[in-house]
């Protein structure tokens, strides 16, 4: 299993580097696909290293420490152990819309983002539930196949987020449309998304939902915060953020026929039944 995430990964970035090395080769020949293959593998290396600083930085997220949320830690801190992973760093995103998302190069690096929103759409035991779905992540070797999947999906949608506010201000006077709603959007968003779903099978948020309710022993919790967190995102789905960052969330942020183009969640409905059905078999009623 893990060989194959590997190599969804691989086949990622080598469709991502070949119109780049397309382009290269007929505008300077041998000399033009070198120079582009160079400066690709130098992107790759950034991406791989310094991806979850972008990720962070895109959603405004501050590391927290202990000292300031000493009941999350000291859940992580449990359920870390119980997963036999190293404890991930904590940060909080200021965003109303409740979510959260891991970010990371693997499990001595890893930092869960929380939204605001979420601390106060989610109960305690919710919020559990919910941190043990991103250590499961973290146990099964998600985390840096995720950031790099999401910021090469990622960079391709930003090219339209720069151009499409480009125009905005040039013709429009900044009051231009949703950014996640533009045309350029429309164009690059099902080349975003064939990426994602390249790289990213839904099979990993079902094994992250199972290995995480087993992590915590709340299955029943983790499939009450799943519908909650979908429902709100219904009324306040997340505006501002990067489209092809929706595979990191626990659930998609977004909303609309380019947030389903770009999702790689299976649906909240049948990951919540998959739980209760699990919470019977280990005889879990609360």
């Amino acid at each position: 299993m893990g060989a194959i995430k590997w190599l969804r990964l691989v086949l990622v970035i080598l469709l991502a580097a070949l119109v780049p090395a397309i382009l290269g080769y007929l505008l300077g020949g041998i000399s033009g696909l070198i120079a582009v293959l160079f400066l690709i593998i130098i992107a790759d290396w950034l991406i791989y290293w310094y991806g979850d600083r972008f990720l962070m930085k895109w959603y405004r997220a501050r590391p927290v420490a202990e000292s300031d949320y000493p009941y999350l830690y000291a859940v992580l801190r449990k359920l870390s152990s119980s997963a036999g992973v190293p404890v991930p760093r904590l940060a909080l995103a200021p965003i109303g819309t409740p979510n959260l998302f891991s970010t990371g190069r693997g499990s001595g690096s890893t930092t869960i983002v929380l939204t605001y929103g979420l601390l106060r759409a989610l109960d305690s035991e919710e919020i559990e539930g919910v941190l043990a779905h991103e250590i499961a992540h973290i146990m099964n070797g998600d985390i840096a196949i995720q950031t790099v999947v999401s910021m090469i999906s990622g960079f391709i949608l930003s090219v339209a987020y720069v151009l499409g506010r480009l125009f905005s201000f040039a013709f429009q006077g900044g009051k231009g449309e949703d950014p996640n709603n533009g045309f350029l959007i429309g164009i690059l968003a099902p080349v975003a998304g064939g990426f994602l779903h390249i790289g990213l099978s839904p099979s990993r948020e079902y094994l992250a939902d199972e290995h995480g309710a087993r992590i915590s022993g709340k299955p029943l919790a983790l499939a009450s915060a799943l519908l909650k967190l979908d429902k709100a995102i219904s009324f306040r789905p997340m505006k501002g953020g990067n489209l092809a960052t929706s595979g990191l969330f626990i659930v998609n942020p977004f909303r609309g026929n380019l947030a389903r183009m770009v999702s790689t969640h299976p649906p909240t409905d049948e990951r919540a039944e998959r739980l209760l059905k699990m919470a019977e078999e280990m005889g879990v009623f609360t």
